[in-house]
């Protein structure tokens, strides 16, 4: 499918969704009148210089999709940044996290897009590609302090050699595992040098009548996606390789896995979250391929659950791929002030005090390492480890496609509709169409 006729078809389908389900606009701050501060390079901006001579109060508007508790911290970040530009009045907005890309892509058709806004870091290319994301290479490399950042997620906000947003916050999968239940079979653990014959041989192994050997997200969703893939990097392919030898051991792998009853078959229609309470948490699965964010939901579900967590087994690698959310600009009317809105909260101190009380890890390894969280945290350590090798899904500008792809190839896959060989020949092909 060509770009244009994709880009044609999917606004002129979102012009036939109702827009709903946003929170009410919220703004926040002092409004005093002392001088704006300067910016990272000493200089108050132009435009901020302007709107203070003239009096005015320049309005810019912001969208997130993060939760009531984790926008707690980022409020209140917006409420020093407009007490520190009180020539620069911030409003925001609340938008469920599967509601705003489809709200995002509506504002594109309807050209009322919100100033910057948090988004997942596979849609920042796509909203690039339509044209919607405001290009702001020039301000990022003056800013210099992308090269403080991890590469997975820089990444994700660069398309056709430009750079369409900043990395605000980033997670990726490893393996959590169930200490008690490997104790009580009389297993070691597994360690961060683990291989994939290891791996294989301990999901049979800890499979019994009493739990499964491991559990992943095998839903048709993005989700699956990110669980599923990972596996096919390890084996040195990609969603652009899905034809390979690596792709085809991966996936026959997983396959294995579940047809031999080493994994729950509800695993097709779980999401992570569900997962996690409905298999790891209750002690039901040994292992579980997981994001640093289900921490919080064993927590508040099975506080006293005896795990930890490990690198992914090695096969041409142990790589994992990163989730997480950019900053984007999508209106450049009052580019200088959003600018400096995305500045100040991608700081070094601010991504560092963000994702520590959100859960999360800085995108910015300099952020990281000044932290004693990451460095000492038994579960968070290991994540930020994995981050390092991680690789960023895509990026590409019709993600959404290549992804449906790979989970149509999955599923039918898993449901015995296709043999591995027929489904990566298919979604391969479908694929290059895409592209």
């Amino acid at each position: 499918m060509k770009k244009k006729r994709f880009l044609s078809l999917l606004l002129a389908g979102l012009m036939m969704v109702t827009l709903a389900g946003c929170g009410s606009a919220a703004s926040s701050g002092a409004q005093g009148e002392t001088p704006a501060k300067p910016d990272a390079q000493g200089e108050a901006s132009a435009e901020t210089v302007q709107g203070e001579a003239s009096g005015e109060q320049i309005t810019i508007e912001m969208w997130y999709h993060i939760s009531p508790d984790q926008a707690t911290v980022l409020l209140g970040m917006i409420d020093e940044f407009q007490n520190e530009h009180p020539d620069i009045k911030v409003e925001t907005q609340s938008v469920a996290f599967a509601e705003i890309k489809k709200q995002l892509s509506i504002g594109v058709a309807a050209n009322q897009l919100p100033d910057v806004t948090l988004c997942d870091t596979v849609d920042n290319v796509s909203f690039a590609a339509m044209g919607a994301a405001v290009d702001i290479t020039e301000e990022v490399e003056d800013w210099g302090e992308l090269e403080n950042y991890f590469e997975a997620p820089a990444q994700s906000a660069y398309y056709d050699g430009k750079y369409y947003g900043i990395p605000f916050y980033s997670n990726c999968l490893a393996i959590m595992y169930n200490k008690d239940i490997f104790d009580e079979m009389g297993l070691s653990y597994p360690t961060n040098d683990w291989t994939w014959d290891e791996f294989r041989e301990l999901v049979a192994q800890t499979a019994t009548d009493d739990h499964y050997g491991l559990t992943m997200s095998l839903i048709k969703s993005e989700e699956g996606t990110f669980n599923v893939l990972p596996f096919i990097c390890q084996a040195g392919a990609n969603w652009d390789s899905l034809d390979s030898d690596g792709a085809k051991e991966a996936l026959a792998m997983i396959n294995d896995f579940y047809q031999n009853g080493y994994m729950s078959k509800e695993l097709i229609s779980m999401t992570q979250a569900d997962m996690c309470a409905s298999l790891f948490a209750t002690g039901r699965s040994a292992m579980m391929v997981a994001g640093s964010w289900l921490t919080t939901n064993i927590q508040n579900e099975n506080p006293n659950l005896n795990y930890d967590v490990v690198l992914f087994p090695t096969n041409k690698d142990a790589t994992s791929l990163i989730g997480g959310g950019n900053i984007m600009m999508m209106k450049d009317d009052h580019k200088e002030a959003s600018w400096e809105l995305m500045k100040f909260l991608s700081s070094k101190e601010n991504s560092r005090a963000f994702c520590e009380d959100a859960g999360y890890i800085s995108p910015r390894e300099d952020s990281v390492a000044e932290s004693t969280l990451w460095a000492e945290n038994p579960i968070l350590s290991v994540y930020t480890e994995q981050l390092a090798i991680a690789k960023p899904r895509g990026p590409h500008p019709n993600w959404p496609e290549i992804s449906s792809a790979i989970q149509t190839a999955y599923q039918d896959v898993l449901s015995g509709t296709a043999t591995v060989e027929e489904a990566l020949t298919k979604a391969a092909a479908e694929i290059e169409e895409i592209k």
